[in-house]
């Protein structure tokens, strides 16, 4: 899984791949890497102090194949590791990779204190599974040279779009033609905020000539104009997303 968190005390995102979870529903909690602090986190899925609850957990990616199950009797190792240490066994599912769940010093650290330095334990660091496949736009420095790269979009058209909506999963995938600069790509918007496309009018060819791709606080926004600041009042088509990653099709 990979996600985006909110630090609430220090008011900002990060992105992070899921290391596991704990709980259900009301109770979930995930846990995370914290790229600014290097430190992994224990973070409460809802912000059960406002109403109603906001999740300060936003999924973007939901691959969890390769996490294992515990609930029931496959906990009983960890509650007897608990017992022998006087550590809280107050947990009825936890969920995750099978180095973090079989780790119960590092489990149970990480309930205990919320937070656990990178460095601690021997935790494999993730990759996302699809980074050799797909460039990521993690910056802007990142998004000014795919940019350059593509000319701005200029004479670019859009030539297709996907829509895809499942439980806790939302992207749109869009292809774009420049072939007289640059080619074709394919952009996946992962993790929708805001969607807005407008279609040329009858009078009006389907060319863009210059668009936006702006990156701020873990969001990427793209309009077919070009602006210096977001505006979701663009007349125009644009789109909001937590997460964006390109490659060359042809």
């Amino acid at each position: 899984m990979f996600v985006r968190v909110y630090d609430k005390p220090n008011s900002r995102y990060y992105k992070s791949i899921v290391y596991g979870t704990i709980g259900v529903g009301w109770f979930l909690q995930y846990i995370v890497l914290n790229p600014l602090e290097n430190c992994f986190e224990l973070v409460e899925y809802l912000d059960k102090g406002i109403k109603p609850a906001q999740p300060l957990v936003e999924t973007i990616q939901r691959n969890n194949d390769d996490f294992k199950v515990y609930e029931n009797t496959l906990l009983l190792k960890y509650k007897d590791y608990c017992k022998k240490k006087g550590k809280s066994m107050d947990i009825n599912r936890l969920c995750g990779y099978f180095d973090v769940c079989e780790n119960f010093e590092f489990i149970a650290d990480i309930i205990e204190n919320k937070s656990v330095s990178a460095v601690k334990y021997s935790i494999q660091l993730r990759q996302l599974s699809d980074n050799e496949e797909w460039k990521y736009i993690q910056t802007q420095e990142d998004a000014n040279e795919f940019m350059k790269l593509f000319a701005g979009f200029h004479d670019s058209t859009l030539d297709k779009l996907i829509y895809n909506e499942e439980h806790g999963y939302t992207s749109v995938t869009s292809i774009f033609d420049n072939s007289g600069w640059y080619g074709v790509v394919e952009l996946c918007f992962e993790g929708l905020l805001e969607f807005n496309i407008r279609p040329a009018k009858e009078n009006y060819d389907r060319y863009i000539y210059e668009a936006t791709m702006l990156v701020d606080n873990e969001t990427i926004f793209w309009a077919d104009g070009y602006m210096k600041n977001e505006d979701l009042a663009y007349n125009g088509s644009y789109i909001k997303a937590m997460n964006l990653k390109w490659r060359k099709i042809g």
